[in-house]
């Protein structure tokens, strides 16, 4: 080291004052260029490193909402569970969906109820029950929707249909299907 210090400083020794000026200034801007570079090289990495925190940070957020949403909707499930085992195996949502549309609406309102089973996955069953209506009012009609989702057991609406009478103006034809899923027998 001592050696390559003791040549530069013959060489400069040689040089005259004005080439040891533009050495100088040379190696100056050398020294900026380099600094610069450096430094810009830095601020984009702090940039990339801080966009980074942000996508983390966003990701980590869906995560929390996601978590959330998996345990609402665990609870929801549990709650619906406990809600299918106090119905019993005996259970007839054909039954019991008529004599909910009997309390709930006049008898000759009733134009058919057709029962229909279909099974989905994992030995789940899905038992559903079609029910027309006629000359129903929208008051009535609602009056058994919310008997049917409200009740004691865990009903779904899975289809809505109406259609205006045109001899009535206040009165509908109706189309609903109440589905129920269980575990297959």
């Amino acid at each position: 080291m001592n050696e390559l210090r003791l040549r530069l400083a013959a060489i400069l020794e040689r040089l005259s004052p004005r080439e040891r000026l533009l050495l100088g200034a040379a190696v100056g801007a050398a020294a900026i260029i380099m600094i610069w570079v450096t430094a810009t090289g830095l601020t984009e990495e702090r940039e990339a490193r801080a966009a980074q925190i942000a996508a983390g940070r966003r990701d980590l957020d869906r995560m929390v909402a996601i978590r959330d949403d998996v345990l609402r909707l665990r609870a929801e499930n549990d709650a619906v569970q406990r809600r299918l085992a106090t119905l019993g195996a005996d259970f007839s949502l054909f039954s019991h969906l008529e004599g909910v549309t009997r309390r709930t609406l006049n008898r000759e309102r009733i134009s058919a109820m057709n029962p229909s089973t279909r099974n989905r996955s994992n030995g789940i069953q899905e038992e559903s029950v079609e029910i027309r209506l006629s000359g129903v009012s929208l008051r009535a009609l609602v009056g058994l929707l919310h008997e049917v989702e409200k009740g004691e057991a865990p009903l779904l609406i899975s289809r809505l249909r109406l259609k205006k009478r045109f001899d009535e103006n206040q009165l509908f034809d109706a189309t609903l299907v109440v589905a129920r899923l269980r575990r297959a027998s």
